[in-house]
């Protein structure tokens, strides 16, 4: 095949045999590098064009939920964390808020304080006008700070209310052992403590103890708390009761007609112990009534007028 070209250089006409290997190799080399370079070009474009399409896009935001996922599952598992906290601890305030319940009602029976005033199981009254100007949300540390004072009010309650009630108990205990009132519930005041005239022989004679008279089988009661230490019968005294209340005092109620009680009876105040009869040296029912402190017989008459 041939071809010819024609051409102006110099001013001349002339033509190329493009039959020729000298020819067409190079130029189908020439070609061949302008197809590879169109076809580099290309393919760069087509990556630059995928890099920048919509699917590709997706894909970095779906690296960034995925990381904003495990940052909401992080923050989700530290505030159950800190949840369980609050919860262990509200558990143990209001388990040591029941302890001081317990402590509070005890000292308020204990020292008979009025129920109305000291109601355990309502809140405190409290009020006043609102300010909502003033008002602010609380925040966690303003809270987890609030709860540490209050554990600590807690527990110094709990400690003062256990040293009132120590000093309450003790302070009843004292007063409960300490003989106060008449020996009877019902009766009279017969014969006084001191010198008088002897009922049997007429001559003047010590008298050690208070006589109170009435009605056979009338109640005989204790004046203190104490243990029993004689229960029967004992010269002089006919049917005798005595009760030892510690502190060095003991009482002694003699002439009962029956004994209610035995040696070792824990007694309280007011509670019944015999029954008052004239067995003894006795001219009638009667309840001879002793105080006596470290074993020695004393007045009992401002024990007698003591009101418990």
């Amino acid at each position: 095949m041939k071809f010819l070209l024609y051409t102006t250089t110099r001013g001349k006409s002339g033509s190329i045999q493009l039959s020729r290997p000298t020819v067409w190799i190079p130029a189908a080399l020439a070609l061949a590098g302008i197809l590879l370079v169109a076809g580099q070009v290309g393919y760069a474009l087509g990556t630059a064009r995928q890099a920048d399409s919509p699917a590709h896009g997706g894909g970095e935001w779906q690296a960034v939920l995925e990381e904003q996922k495990q940052e909401l599952a992080r923050v989700r598992d530290e505030a159950q964390n800190q949840l369980n906290a609050l919860a262990v601890r509200l558990g143990q305030m209001q388990a040591q808020m029941l302890r001081v319940e317990a402590l509070g009602e005890r000292v308020k029976q204990v020292a008979r304080l009025n129920k109305s005033e000291f109601d355990f199981d309502q809140l405190p009254a409290q009020g006043g006008p609102a300010d909502p100007a003033g008002a602010e949300p609380i925040q966690a540390p303003d809270f987890l700070k609030a709860l540490d004072e209050m554990a600590l009010q807690i527990d110094d309650r709990a400690r003062q209310l256990e040293l009132l009630e120590q000093v309450v108990s003790q302070r009843e205990l004292s007063h409960a052992v300490s003989p106060a009132g008449k020996p009877i519930t019902k009766g009279w005041l017969s014969s006084y403590y001191g010198m008088r005239t002897d009922p049997f022989h007429g001559r003047r004679e010590m008298h050690k103890g208070i006589d109170f008279a009435g009605q056979m089988d009338a109640d005989v009661v204790a004046t203190a708390a104490g243990v029993v230490t004689w229960a029967g019968k004992r010269y002089g005294y006919g049917q005798l009761v005595e009760i030892n209340h510690g502190n060095g005092y003991s009482t002694r109620y003699g002439h009962c007609h029956k004994i209610l009680v035995k040696v070792g009876d824990k007694v309280e105040p007011g509670q019944k112990i015999a029954l008052m009869g004239s067995s003894g040296r006795s001219t009638g029912p009667h309840v001879h009534y002793e105080v006596l402190r470290n074993g020695r017989q004393i007045n009992p008459t401002r024990f007698v007028r003591a009101s418990r």
